[in-house]
């Protein structure tokens, strides 16, 4: 059975999880794809779209998890050289700015899925307004985890301002690395 951090955990990077698989499936879409068009000499035309179709929520799932791991891009330059009440201020000013970003664009977004009326995709049929409501629907999600980061923000002292997990702990590399030495192992 899960524990209740293990549920919390899930349900905070779930975004996470939604892009791997997405992505995961157009990867096998497109490798159908390739086979059927080099080693069958038949293309299926539905894969390419069906992985274009996927493309779009893959990409705002992800965007909802560089929120939440700190890895969305940003430009970080001035926040060194200030002190640190200043760097709070312009790191939370920048996620507010984020968020009314995703607010605003809320209401060009509803015009354009208006706009398509009963439009279809070509092959598949399916849609297109349902393709599109992934934009706005997980860019609230995207809001949803900016207001999360700036209460984070706000409760984080000098030491873990800021602080996010690196993509890749070089340090432990080395060590596991300087340790296999030791062992013989390299």
């Amino acid at each position: 059975m899960k524990t209740q951090k293990d549920i919390k955990y899930y349900l905070s990077h779930f975004e996470e999880y939604i892009a791997a698989i997405l992505f995961g499936f157009t990867g096998i879409l497109l490798a159908i794809q390739v086979f059927s068009r080099y080693v069958l000499n038949h293309s299926f035309a539905w894969t390419e779209e069906l992985a274009t179709l996927l493309f779009v929520p893959m990409i705002y799932c992800g965007i909802a998890a560089a929120v939440t791991n700190r890895k969305h891009v940003s430009i970080e330059i001035v926040q060194q050289f200030v002190p640190y009440k200043i760097k709070k201020a312009l790191m939370i000013t920048s996620q507010i700015i984020f968020l009314f970003f995703c607010i605003y664009i809320q209401r060009p977004l509803y015009k354009v899925i208006e706009a398509l009326g009963d439009s279809e995709t070509s092959l598949l049929r399916i849609p297109k307004k349902i393709i599109y409501l992934w934009i706005p629907v997980l860019l609230i999600l995207t809001g949803i985890r900016i207001i999360q980061d700036i209460i984070r923000l706000w409760n984080e002292n000098e030491t873990n301002l800021g602080y996010s997990k690196p993509a890749i702990d070089l340090d432990s590399c080395e060590k596991e690395a300087l340790e296999a030495k030791e062992r013989g192992e390299l």
